[in-house]
């Protein structure tokens, strides 16, 4: 009885120190998972991208903040932890104002609302912030939280980012696993620029010109508007606006209250000074801002340098820092007559081979470098293509490649050649409108010569096949 005893609890006591191996093990998994998604944080905030975003101050009881949310999601399922935050301003005895940059002021009256289609708002109540506060800018982070809807196409581009398509892999699975375990996933979205809050009151004392971000990019060779706010007036009468500093960079002012803007033309770097002056009492006000000019580059760059007929091709002409309300394409070549699109995508199905061009216009104005050339084939059949893994190795490694946006490989087939079996080395991957599979094999030994012939068939989801006839080296080692 007693041995039974003791071997009962030794038996236990093993139970129970694998039970605890087997937590710490978890503990260790779940730190190895958190620490790819930190080193993949820059991956994953673009995974949603904030575009147009504007300032509303037409609004006397609440500051509005509009912008767009596009991006692998789930529709209907964003939330928001909007934080506005600005250093604390110190006050000493003297009467004395500093700004403290080690403690920071948050807003604790910002709500937000879904808008139309992927519009979103954040609402700041203006009599909940103290005075001493309306007037400085604030850092916006938009703290997001989704049900990401990730595409294969952004897990190949980890893939490519990463070298190694299993480490891509794997961070898309600890996102699902994050999600079904937490509900949403959790980014954190930082604003590029502060914003100001201000009272729209033209019976305060106080007179201001304001600008909404202390920098703006604009687009090198194409027409830019820049808007500045007025405060402390009743009508466009009481003020006179002038640019002071940077008049090179600007070709019109357009006088309005609340809101003045320049306009100009993207050309050259610098920073616009103007100043603003009230009539009855000769007060004024200096504003300053940024100007950076940046090529044109579109915001999701085409794959695909070849389409074929009979599929259906969307071209996604977003650009970067411009609004998507903005731009237009026009389609034309030999492959189908002309089109315009009078939005930022281009849907069209090509019906013969030939070769196509597609035009990115922002205004009605073609932006020279932001031109996309695609040729227009009929769908291949398979390719198969062997490397050899080493010098003087008997080792291969097979990659086929099919063609189609909903095409893939069916069967494939060793048929001479290869000692064994094929084994997958890599899954099926989208890349743009083709899907790349890898395998890795042994050559078998030739039964006469030096050379084996590696026969492999592939047979397609479209029903085309191809057969390699390669002939290679086998090495006797």
């Amino acid at each position: 009885m007693k041995k039974v005893e003791v071997y009962f609890l030794i038996n236990l006591g093993a139970i129970l120190s694998l039970f605890a191996i087997e937590g710490e093990l978890s503990i260790y998994m779940r730190r190895q998972n958190d620490i790819l998604l930190t080193a993949a944080d820059d991956k994953l905030k673009t995974l949603v991208e904030i575009n147009n975003v504007k300032s509303n101050f037409e609004n006397e009881e609440f500051y509005q903040l509009t912008f767009d949310l596009d991006g692998e999601y789930e529709k209907g399922t964003v939330e928001f932890e909007p934080s506005f935050t600005t250093p604390i301003l110190d006050v000493g005895s003297g009467g004395d104002v500093a700004i403290n940059d080690s403690m920071i002021w948050e807003l604790d009256s910002v709500s937000y609302e879904a808008m139309e289609g992927s519009k979103y708002a954040l609402n700041v109540k203006l009599s909940s912030v103290g005075e001493e506060y309306i007037n400085k800018p604030y850092d916006v982070n938009l703290g997001i939280k989704f049900i990401p809807e990730i595409s294969e196409e952004t897990v190949d581009g980890w893939g490519e980012a990463f070298g190694d398509y299993k480490v891509a892999d794997k961070l898309y699975n600890i996102i699902n696993e994050k999600v079904a375990r937490e509900g949403k996933f959790a980014i954190e979205k930082i604003f590029d620029s502060p914003v100001t809050l201000i009272y729209m009151d033209g019976l305060q004392s106080e007179f201001f010109v304001i600008f909404d971000k202390e920098k703006y990019t604009v687009l090198r060779g194409l027409n830019w508007q820049i808007p500045f706010s007025v405060g402390g007036v009743n009508t466009d009468k009481d003020f006179t606006v002038s640019v002071e500093g940077g008049k090179d960079l600007v070709k019109e002012l357009v006088k309005g209250l609340p809101r003045t803007f320049l306009k100009g033309i993207g050309k050259s770097d610098g920073t616009i000074e103007v100043v603003g002056l009230r009539s009855k009492d000769k007060k004024s006000s200096l504003a300053s801002t940024e100007v950076v000019v940046v090529d044109p580059a579109y915001s999701s760059p085409a794959e695909e340098n070849e389409i074929y007929t009979g599929e259906q091709y969307v071209f996604d002409s977003r650009v970067k820092d411009v609004d998507r309300d903005r731009i237009s394409v026009k389609v034309s070549g030999t492959a189908m007559g002309a089109n315009v699109y009078n939005s930022y995508r281009a849907n069209f199905t090509p019906k013969k081979e030939g070769k196509l061009k597609l035009e990115t216009f922002v205004d009605g104005v073609a932006v020279r470098n932001l031109v996309h050339n695609v040729t227009v084939k009929k769908i291949p059949p398979p390719k198969l293509t062997f490397k050899r893994l080493g010098k003087r190795t008997n080792n291969m490694l097979l990659t086929v490649t099919t063609y189609g946006n909903k095409n893939g490989k069916n069967k494939v087939v060793p048929l001479s050649g290869v000692y064994g079996r094929l084994e997958e080395e890599q899954k099926e991957k989208r890349v743009g409108n083709r899907r790349v599979v890898k395998y890795s094999f042994e050559m078998d030994e030739p039964q006469f010569g030096s050379t084996t012939t590696i026969k492999i068939k592939v047979i397609d989801k479209y029903k085309k096949q191809s057969v390699s006839d390669n002939e290679f080296e086998y090495y006797d080692n």
